[in-house]
């Protein structure tokens, strides 16, 4: 059976996601699992074990001409915002549509999920494990994401960060990003490298790349400066998932907000550390900044 995994909005998404697609080959062995994702998306994805095809979603994309050439058994539409792909699912006769209860989703679904997202303190990547309710597949313990640094970016990001460490370890720091719930601010960031470095880090500007020294990269070159890094630190955003699912030991700060809070949020990974900030609840309102950048150095010191 083919199937066609669409995941059309941002980074961290299409990685809490990719548990549905382990799901889907250990129940299934010989299926093919093909996905939807925007362009900044598809380096995630490409020579991973188990990916049958990565197909772009970019502006003007004919997907009726896209589901024809694939020619799906099954489309799943976890980004559930994107409702064309559902459309254009049903204008080629794809047997299988699978949507959540949203617009003309309703009717041009084979199966709907209504089973709420919002509020429910469950993770992400649960809430796409229930697109699988269809073949008895959704529920348990999803199996977390896993990604892999390719080889010659992981060299040349070796070869970049070593002389900066100075025998000390590499702490790559994410300090925001588009998606994301809740961030420190620039300056209590300027405070907290100080307080790294006397800890005995090198911390290391990651993301975004305004904010770092090092030279402008693409995708696969900023998951390789990831991987060589001994830690990772920052708020859920989509470099903070792609640590997690890259094995990297990684601190992720989180808000207060039950929809952008640890439990639908945490990355997924082996080694993950999560802080909250303290005091009430404003994490658009520099709530974030009330935490002591000391705060940080115990979860790092598990962490190594």
């Amino acid at each position: 059976m083919r199937y066609l995994l669409s995941r059309t909005d941002a980074l961290g998404d299409v990685i809490v996601s990719m548990p549905l697609m382990e799901r889907i080959l250990s129940r299934e062995p010989e299926a093919e699992v093909h996905w939807l994702v925007r362009p900044y998306a598809a380096p995630l994805l490409e020579d991973l074990p188990g990916v049958a095809g990565v197909h772009l979603r970019e502006p003007g994309t004919d997907l009726t001409a896209l589901m024809r050439a694939v020619q799906p058994d099954a489309v799943l539409n976890l980004g559930h915002k994107d409702k064309a792909v559902i459309t254009a699912a049903k204008a080629a006769g794809v047997p299988m549509r699978v949507a959540r209860s949203r617009g003309r989703q309703i009717w041009e679904a084979t199966h709907v999920i209504w089973r709420g997202r919002f509020g429910t303190g469950r993770h992400e990547s649960m809430n796409a494990m229930d697109f699988l309710k269809p073949w008895g597949w959704q529920g348990g313990t999803p199996p977390p994401p896993r990604l892999r640094a390719d080889p010659a970016a992981a060299a040349r990001a070796e070869a970049e960060l070593a002389p900066l460490a100075g025998g000390r370890p590499l702490l790559g720091l994410v300090l925001r990003g588009s998606g994301v719930g809740s961030c420190p601010s620039q300056a209590w960031w300027d405070r907290a490298l100080p307080v790294l470095e006397g800890a005995g880090w090198c911390p290391v500007i990651l993301s975004p790349p305004e904010a770092s020294t090092l030279p402008p990269g693409d995708l696969k070159t900023l998951m390789a400066r990831l991987a060589a890094c001994q830690a990772v630190a920052g708020p859920s955003t989509g470099p903070l998932h792609m640590a997690a699912a890259l094995g990297v030991p990684s601190l992720c700060l989180m808000g207060l907000r039950v929809d952008h809070g640890p439990d639908r949020w945490t990355p997924l990974g082996p080694r993950v550390q999560v802080l909250q900030y303290p005091g009430p609840e404003a994490d658009h309102a520099g709530g974030m900044d009330r935490l002591e950048p000391a705060a940080l150095l115990p979860h790092l010191a598990r962490l190594r």
